[in-house]
């Protein structure tokens, strides 16, 4: 079977289905792209761009879920719509669509895979009991930008004594070492307040955003939590128009978890070896 000139035609910005919608076809992009997003509170979010002969919205033929982000035509495409029985029964005449449908499952698992390989061996270094906090911040940071892209990033740890975040760890053109945020100000000091992560594609258009010295442009925030408290955030952003995605914001989430509890293990140990230290200064005073 031909499906070569039998597609929709979208105009630009035309909507191919919507987030929540009910699904049961699945689309062959014959001609230009389309731009995958997801909505949120503030904005929709840019998840992917796909080209001609690229597969979306197939899992709407193995599952009744409703459809989890918006697809709409980004330049003038045609795009060839399937439901399910067209595929099971032109399935066994052209198999070439069956083999591309694999394909493409199989590319996202892969890539799954290698997110999760990552996160495995961030999370096998991660654990470890470092006993400088410092270097701890340091190391969760630089595995967050070898699985993440981005400009800048830093770590930023609640001070009671100053009531408020204070930088750890840093990297990207210039650092901002001596940045801090009380409980409430900025976007990572409301992460701080409400324990809910953050992606920010356009922080010029949103009110908590504090200019610093470096440029950014689109920033994600994630907590860093105790049993009992958020203590921290991890910050990554760019200062282009980079933009990152839901799929970032997981990955960097998940790693938050284990960093975590690196750094509430590096804590006490500081903590444990400075009372140490104390009860031996006192034991010599007393042994004098």
């Amino acid at each position: 079977m031909n499906y070569s000139d039998i597609g929709k035609k979208y105009s630009d910005g035309e909507v191919i289905f919507r987030e929540g919608e009910e699904g049961e076809n699945m689309f062959v992009i014959q001609s230009g792209k389309v731009r995958i997003t997801k909505r949120t509170e503030r904005e929709d979010l840019h998840i992917a761009t796909l080209g001609e002969g690229e597969i979306f919205g197939e899992m709407a033929l193995f599952d009744k879920l409703p459809r989890s982000a918006n697809a709409s035509a980004e330049g003038e495409a045609r795009v060839l719509c399937i439901d399910k029985k067209k595929f099971f029964s032109s399935a066994s005449r052209d198999p070439s669509l069956v083999f591309k449908l694999l394909e493409t499952i199989s590319m996202r698992l892969r890539r799954l895979d290698e997110e999760f390989a990552k996160l495995k061996k961030s999370r096998h270094e991660i654990l470890k009991a470092f006993m400088d906090v410092d270097e701890t911040c340091r190391l969760i940071l630089d595995e967050a930008r070898n699985i993440i892209t981005a400009d800048n990033g830093s770590i930023m740890l609640f001070d009671r004594a100053r009531d408020s975040l204070i930088i750890k760890s840093a990297f990207g053109e210039n650092p901002p070492e001596k940045m801090e945020f009380s409980r409430g100000e900025g976007i990572a000091g409301d992460v701080l307040k409400t324990g809910k992560a953050e992606l920010v594609n356009n922080v010029s258009i949103d009110s908590r955003f504090l200019t610093g010295e470096a440029e950014i442009y689109s920033m994600l925030c994630v907590p860093l939590k105790s049993p009992k408290s958020v203590f921290g955030v991890i910050n990554l952003s760019n200062g282009s128009e980079k933009m990152f995605t839901v799929e970032n914001l997981r990955i960097l989430h998940t790693l938050a978890v284990y960093a975590s509890i690196a750094i509430l293990n590096a804590v006490s140990f500081s903590r444990l070896n400075s009372a140490t230290e104390d009860v031996l200064v006192h034991a010599s005073i007393f042994d004098i």
